[in-house]
């Protein structure tokens, strides 16, 4: 059985499984073609049901049982669990992520602060796709695709296409894989990042809203877009969806007990917002994915029957969601997995100063194999040697004369009538001042 699968760059991908297989089995082989190894988690299937509704495969489920018409099935690669660039492993994952946002920006889906933001962004995906800037090669056709980008509130300015010009100017040299990071870095600012959004309308039908899912709760959103609520994980008590309406019980900041009650289009968009609720509840606040939730289950109408005579029996029975694993449990795995295969990179704090987007020294050695321990054996050395001798724990600042050996700090060295190092009489002590890049990133031991 052939499906042909899309990327969000519009790039199709054919892949054959078997005709019973599973959806995982489609989405592993994908990932195979992309080169994601460990990191597929993150990721999930799209397809269109019957009805127009673009839903999520579900994973543990077979195929041929939740899409219909003839093969070859059509599904979309999209990113179903978005976490900050930092977290990502691998480059070809990154670089997933960065073409979903793309798309997600482009479409409007990713809503942007301001214009300046958006500028930004732009600069970023030009820098990504066509390198550093040239003014006779100006990507006028990028600078002109994205002009949608920005807020809908605000009129574009006037300049906003020498904003962008300006913008990439910058970010000359920097790596496409470094431009794609820092895309994704501003793009996790958004406050509509990783939200899954549906389309509700209270149960008598006279006033239409959207419910976000994202990863740290729901996001009301009313008609007038500064209207909104949030509704933290914390403060869920439960949830439940019943054909074409949810129910959601909550605690409000008062800690009054509220309720939820609205209708979706169909049932299968019902169904689909308590699975997005959750999925994303146990992948970013729980420490693992209980057995309820992996082992939760609904059965057709010919394997209830067949279950009241034999329950063990798998006839029928389809899982209601798909998540194993939560977000610390996938980066744990696909560090793990990737450090023993010698497999693991991470570019783009070759070219930022970020502390959250670097490597600590105490971990190197775990991430990045030998040549990460040899440079972690040559900082330890590099410490020491700018260290006092005397003390080892102040900075180095002190130099004797006439013999002219620095190994000492201030304090120290006014207790000395000799030099430590070759014992000859000292005349003469003098402050010396070391190389700021010394004095900088925790180098600077006074």
């Amino acid at each position: 059985m052939w499906c042909l699968v899309s990327q969000p760059n519009s790039v199709i991908l054919e892949v054959e499984v078997d005709p019973k297989a599973k959806g995982q089995e489609c989405l592993e082989k994908v990932c195979q073609c992309l080169g994601i190894s460990k990191e597929s988690d993150y990721f999930g299937l799209k397809f269109h049901c019957a009805k127009g509704e673009e839903l999520w495969l579900n994973l543990r489920n077979p195929i041929e049982r939740q899409v219909t018409g003839i093969t070859p099935y059509r599904f979309a690669l999209r990113v179903k669990f978005w976490v900050p660039p930092h977290l990502l492993l691998q480059d070809t994952t990154r670089h997933q992520f960065y073409l979903h946002a793309r798309l997600e920006l482009l479409e409007g889906r990713l809503k942007v602060t301001n214009w300046s933001e958006a500028a930004k962004l732009v600069a970023f995906m030009a820098q990504a796709e066509y390198g550093d800037f040239d003014q006779l090669t100006c990507p006028h056709s990028i600078y002109a695709q994205t002009a949608q980008i920005g807020v809908e509130e605000e009129m574009k300015p006037p300049d906003y296409f020498q904003r962008v010009a300006v913008h990439h100017k910058e970010l000359k040299y920097m790596k496409p894989s470094a431009a794609e990071y820092w895309l994704l870095k501003e793009v996790s600012y958004l406050e509509s990042f990783g939200e899954e959004m549906f389309q509700i309308r209270n149960c008598s039908g006279s006033s239409e809203a959207r419910l976000g899912v994202g990863p740290h709760g729901l996001t009301l959103y009313q008609s007038d877009p500064c209207e909104k609520q949030s509704i933290p994980y914390t403060a869920v008590q439960s949830a439940a969806s019943h054909r074409r309406t949810f129910h959601l019980m909550y605690l409000s900041l008062d800690g009054d007990e509220t309720s939820l009650d609205v209708k979706l289009e169909t049932s299968q968009a019902a169904s689909g917002l308590y699975r997005a609720i959750t999925e994303k509840h146990a992948f970013y606040s729980c420490e693992t994915v209980r057995s309820a939730v992996t082992a939760q289950f609904i059965r057709d109408l010919k394997g209830t029957i067949v279950s009241i005579f034999n329950e063990d029996t798998s006839l029928g029975k389809k899982y209601v969601f798909d998540i194993q694993r939560t977000c610390r449990e996938v980066y744990d795995n696909a560090r793990r997995a990737l450090y023993q295969t010698g497999s693991v990179g991470y570019t783009p704090a070759e070219d930022s100063s970020e502390d959250e987007s670097s490597l600590s020294s105490d971990k190197c050695g775990e991430y990045c194999g030998e040549q990460c321990k040899s440079s972690k054996r040559q900082l330890a050395r590099l410490l020491e040697a700018i260290s006092c001798r005397i003390c080892m724990d102040r900075g180095i600042d002190t130099a004797f004369f006439p013999c002219a050996h620095v190994m000492a700090c201030s304090e120290c060295a006014a207790r000395c009538e000799r030099c430590p190092l070759c014992r000859g009489h000292i005349e003469q002590s003098q402050r010396i001042y070391l190389p700021l890049e010394l004095q900088q990133n925790g180098l600077k031991m006074s």
